[in-house]
């Protein structure tokens, strides 16, 4: 029995592995503590990124203390900004969480291909502020039994 595919050329395989420069939904699919290459403590992720309804493409990201902005990001877009302020993370907390990100795609090196990388993370949109309660107009002094 023959396998049936459908043919592809080098640009639409291409297309169909990266991601366009972009901003997309994520979801934390494996999440570790690991030591990096010059000794730091780091949170190596695995996100799943979607495109639409459908997870689309899985990217490998680091959390380092060394990248305080990034850090902060992820930590505020997937509810994490408490764990973040007491100055301790852990990847188990980050298993699961889901939040926006701002991918781009990075030239690959000598062998390696093009890939996209996770250029940051998008905060949550600040709650509105509710708007004050309106207080009932007070009758000035000496005009609350006034008969018309």
């Amino acid at each position: 029995m023959a396998m049936n595919f459908t043919p592809k050329s080098e640009m639409e395989l291409t297309e169909d592995r990266l991601a366009k420069d972009g901003d997309y939904d994520f979801k934390v699919l494996e999440a570790s503590d690991e030591t990096s290459k010059s000794g730091n403590a780091m949170i190596k992720l695995k996100l799943g990124v979607f495109n639409g309804d459908a997870l689309r493409w899985h990217v490998f990201d680091y959390l380092v203390p060394q990248m305080e902005v990034k850090l902060r990001h992820f930590c505020d877009c997937t509810g994490l900004l408490a764990d973040y302020e007491s100055g301790s993370l852990s990847a188990q907390f980050c298993r699961g969480r889901a939040g926006r990100c701002r991918l781009v795609i990075e030239e690959g090196e000598g062998s390696y291909p093009d890939k996209n990388v996770v250029k940051d993370y998008i905060l949550r949109k600040a709650k509105p502020l509710a708007p004050p309660a309106v207080q009932p107009a007070q009758p000035a002094p000496g005009e609350e039994d006034v008969p018309f």
